[in-house]
This record gives structure tokens, C-alpha cells and sequence, in this order.
């Protein structure tokens, strides 16, 4: 796995604080902790290899923070608000106290192109890339570094309306869903038939 550098993409801060729903930063923190617990976000020293993300707006949405550490708590520094992106600068405008998740590109992109789309959960677990094939999961053409233009491009080559689950070459995986409930029990139910499938090898 590449070794966590920071984001790869310019920010700025408009406000020092976002207002949200209590609900969905709840369930979006219980999904971080709970992905984190099953080791498909695994810790490291700076944080979390995973980010997550509900959509606020047409082109707005609150995720997890650069470096999260997930809790069992909600802690509101630990996420940003993406307000706006400035494509010609790959500025990300946002609200909060914390820079926002590396993969911010890759959750905004998905956003834009999908319409229905309101939750994302990203993750890394070496045993979906290595039974992606014999799960029968799409996986993206090609490997390309942590929080570029060219990785999120790439999921967008593969996601279609009946896409909610795929495989970024060589990284991660992506669940995608209507509501965060979805997305995370999708997760939950391939992760089951990972298991299944390895047990019967």
C-alpha cells in the first residue's frame, strides 16, 4: 500500500465550523468505527486508511477528515463539509476545522456523475483485492496512486446505476448507496461471502 503523504489537492477554508444534521454524522461515525473495528479501515499511526462521506447537496458533502482516527464517539473535528470545488485550481472549498480526507476528488467525483448516489464508504482490506475475481466484483482497468484526478476517473469508468460495489485496482474497495445503510450493509454482506468463500478453500 502507498505510503500516506497528505492530501494531493489545494483547500481552503471558508468557515471554522460546519452546521449538520445530528442523525447522518451519527451513522456516518458509526460506519467509520465500526469498518475500522472489522480491520477494513485499518489504523495506522497518522489515522485510518478509509474515508467516508453523505452527500449534504447537489455538490456538497460532509466527510471524514485527513488522518481520522475513528471513534465510538462523535467527534465533529474528525469531518468537513465540502462546499464547492474549483476544478481550474483543484481547490476544494470546505467548512470545519480539519483539512478533509485525501480521497475528497474521488467522493466529490462520484457525487457529481451519480445523482442517486448519497453515501460513500472507502476501505482497505487485502483480502477483497486478492478474491475480488472469484467474488465477482468489478475492478477498475488500472492502478493509480492515492488521491488522484486519474484514481477517481478511473471508478468513474465502471460505475453504472446498478453498480454499488468495486474494487480500485491494487487499493481499495468502494461501497455506494442510496443511504449510508445501504452502503455499509452491502459491505457487511460481501465481507460475509469473503469469508464463506475462504473457508470452503
Amino acid at each position: 500500500m502507498e505510503r500516506y503523504k497528505g492530501v494531493k489537492f489545494n483547500y481552503k477554508q471558508v468557515a471554522k465550523s460546519f452546521t449538520t444534521a445530528q442523525e447522518p454524522l451519527l451513522q456516518l461515525n458509526r460506519w467509520a468505527y465500526l469498518f475500522s473495528q472489522l480491520g477494513l479501515t485499518p489504523v495506522h499511526s497518522e489515522g485510518a486508511y478509509g474515508n467516508h462521506s453523505y452527500r449534504t447537496g447537489s455538490s456538497s458533502f460532509i466527510i471524514t477528515k485527513s488522518g481520522m482516527v475513528p471513534t465510538e464517539d462523535v467527534d465533529e473535528d474528525s469531518f468537513a463539509h465540502i462546499i464547492a470545488f474549483e476544478n481550474s485550481a483543484n481547490c476544494f472549498l470546505f467548512e470545519g476545522p480539519s483539512i478533509p480526507s485525501s480521497e475528497t476528488l474521488l467522493h466529490g467525483l462520484i457525487y457529481t456523475s451519480s445523482p442517486y448516489i448519497t453515501a460513500i464508504l472507502h476501505g482497505h482490506c487485502s483480502l477483497f483485492l486478492k478474491y475480488a475475481t472469484a467474488l465477482d466484483l468489478p475492478i477498475t482497468r488500472t492502478f493509480h496512486p492515492y488521491g488522484t484526478r486519474e484514481l477517481a476517473e478511473s471508478a468513474l469508468d465502471i460505475i453504472n446505476t446498478s453498480t454499488r460495489f468495486f474494487i480500485l485496482r491494487d487499493h481499495g474497495f468502494v461501497a455506494l448507496g442510496e443511504s449510508m445503510e445501504e452502503a455499509g450493509n452491502l459491505t457487511l454482506d460481501i465481507l460475509t461471502k469473503l469469508l464463506q468463500l475462504i473457508q470452503k478453500r
